[in-house]
């Protein structure tokens, strides 16, 4: 069970990589027209070969969409979990996302650093909406790196223009912060990495590693099929941006989804 949970949250991490797997964003319970809400699709990426890479790979990834009336929820944004408010205005619970790892043969520059497993990484969010157009969002996790001790909170928030029925723009805000434990997995060099890599040994310390700034364009073809088409900027901070092997502070991922709901 636990091999199978971990397959389908990769899957729908690997979906999420050009949008922020960072917060649950979800359809507000009393909105949600049927039992479920579900839809299918695919998107194609142009993204970083790794955070704080100079190399870019273009990827083809399986993408969905599933909200219950009754607060589940499993999805390539959002995660696996359950949203226990019935309120539109707001929006907690718990979830499971997968933290992406880092294979050392995706870029040479990797070489002798080692690989980091994905991990599921439970925990929990917490959704505002200040109205229907404007929401506050918020989520942690815990989990992930070498030790799998590694700790992220998250702190943004998303404003939607409806420019008519049929097409929408998106925009959203992050800011991140890791302890200690996920800084040194994904960001610092020990001493075998070193001697491995030809990199200094380097310790990050807790604290912000990034802020992220995404923007898409929502359109709904007919009532089915809809096409989604956006980017997202991500500015490495702290320790984080001082890590020897990253060559690029500022990544951008570029994705288009399309989708047909059911």
């Amino acid at each position: 069970m636990k091999k199978f949970l971990g397959t389908i949250l990769l899957i729908s991490a690997c979906s999420a990589q050009g949008q922020v797997l960072d917060f649950a964003q979800l359809t507000p319970t009393p909105y949600i027209q049927n039992d479920v809400n579900f839809s299918l699709g695919a998107a194609a990426l142009s993204m970083p070969k790794y955070t704080g890479s100079d190399e870019r790979r273009v990827a083809v990834y399986p993408a969905f969409d599933a909200q219950w009336k009754n607060g589940a929820f499993f999805s390539a944004i959002s995660g696996l979990g359950y949203n226990f408010s019935k309120n539109p205005s707001i929006q907690y619970g718990v979830r499971m996302t997968m933290e992406l790892g880092r294979d050392e043969t995706k870029s040479g520059k990797l070489h002798g650093l080692g690989d980091i497993n994905s991990m599921v990484e439970p925990g929990v969010f917490l959704n505002y909406y200040v109205n229907p157009n404007y929401a506050l969002l918020s989520s942690v996790r815990y989990g992930s790196g070498a030790d799998h001790n590694g700790f992220q909170m998250s702190l943004g928030g998303r404003a939607t223009n409806m420019l008519n029925a049929k097409h929408r723009l998106t925009a959203l805000f992050s800011t991140n912060w890791a302890n200690n434990s996920y800084q040194q997995s994904y960001f610092g060099v020990n001493a075998t990495q070193a001697i491995a890599s030809g990199y200094s040994q380097y310790a990050p310390s807790s604290g912000l590693t990034d802020v992220k700034l995404g923007a898409n364009w929502h359109w709904n073809i007919d009532t089915n099929w809809s096409l989604t088409t956006g980017a997202s900027i991500q500015h490495l901070m702290g320790d984080a941006a001082n890590s020897p092997f990253i060559f690029q502070r500022t990544p951008v991922t570029i994705y288009s989804a399309a989708s047909y709901r059911f």
